[in-house]
């Protein structure tokens, strides 16, 4: 297997420099508007992810980089290259949360080459956390190894999800409600920190109905590398991204332990109307 040792290096700093920009403006009445689908836009996103883009391109001017707020373009500037390993940035995952004050938002960056994911960031500054992962050399929290916990009993798992009325949104009430009376205990930790928290040991299952590539191509790495699977409510692994996508596809995002996977997505199965 290639060693990613480098890009994950490049990685850690791309996700740092933009960190360091939010984080900067965090709490400071950061300007802020709406975009086309609703969701929020602040000028720390814009800026950070300006920043990684120019860092990107300093290193890797061939590649191509999908940013959530700049779409997908060729690292050196204009159309995106065939085939190119494509480099996955949200600025600031999480950004009602950094807009209230609430510490749990993040700097994530990944690295796709073919459709795979290699290597992965998650910067959370506002937290002390800094996950990462490349493929084949395990995950790490703050350059400690991390894992998951085989738990094999839903009814003794943690269970985290977004808000309930997403779930109802997107037609998936039966199965939240289904899942949370199956566990042990839920909580409400949505956005990068639950997939996270999977994959350090200290929740079993993290569920959202829906994603965008940008949201969870780092996590899923480093969740598969402390032991733990992101797929699809479905089942099915989560979209490429690759170079000839102007979006990297989106979907709903199941994460858990790897043991507790199949019976969470036969569960969605048969709770999920046709």
């Amino acid at each position: 297997m290639r060693d990613y040792t480098r890009e994950l290096a490049g990685a850690k700093d791309f996700a740092a420099a933009g960190a360091t920009i939010a984080r900067g403006h965090y709490g400071r009445g950061v300007g802020r508007k709406r975009k086309a689908d609703g969701s929020w836009v602040t000028e720390a996103d814009w800026a950070a992810e300006a920043q990684i883009r120019l860092r990107i391109a300093r290193t890797y001017p061939d590649h191509n980089i999908l940013g959530e707020e700049e779409g997908l373009t060729r690292a050196g500037g204009g159309p995106p290259l065939d085939g190119a390993p494509t480099w996955v940035v949200d600025p600031i995952d999480g950004t009602h949360n950094y807009m209230a004050g609430i510490p749990v938002w993040a700097t994530l960056v990944a690295l796709q080459i073919d459709g795979a994911t290699v290597a992965g960031v998650c910067n959370a500054p506002a937290l002390g956390e800094v996950y990462e992962a490349a493929l084949g050399s395990g995950a790490r929290m703050n350059g400690e190894p991390i894992a998951v916990e085989e738990l094999d009993r839903l009814e003794e798992a943690t269970v985290l999800a977004v808000g309930r009325e997403v779930f109802i949104q997107h037609g998936l009430s039966r199965f939240i409600d289904a899942l949370v009376a199956r566990s042990w205990r839920s909580r409400g930790f949505g956005e990068f920190w639950g997939h996270m928290l999977v994959a350090r040991g200290a929740a079993h299952v993290m569920v959202e109905p829906e994603l965008n590539l940008w949201d969870v191509a780092p996590l899923g790495l480093i969740a598969s590398e402390a032991g733990g699977l992101t797929t699809h409510l479905d089942g099915t692994p989560w979209g490429s991204g690759g170079s000839d996508s102007a979006s990297g596809g989106s979907g709903s995002a199941l994460t858990t332990n790897g043991v507790l996977h199949d019976e969470i997505v036969e569960l969605a199965r048969i709770t999920v109307a046709p």
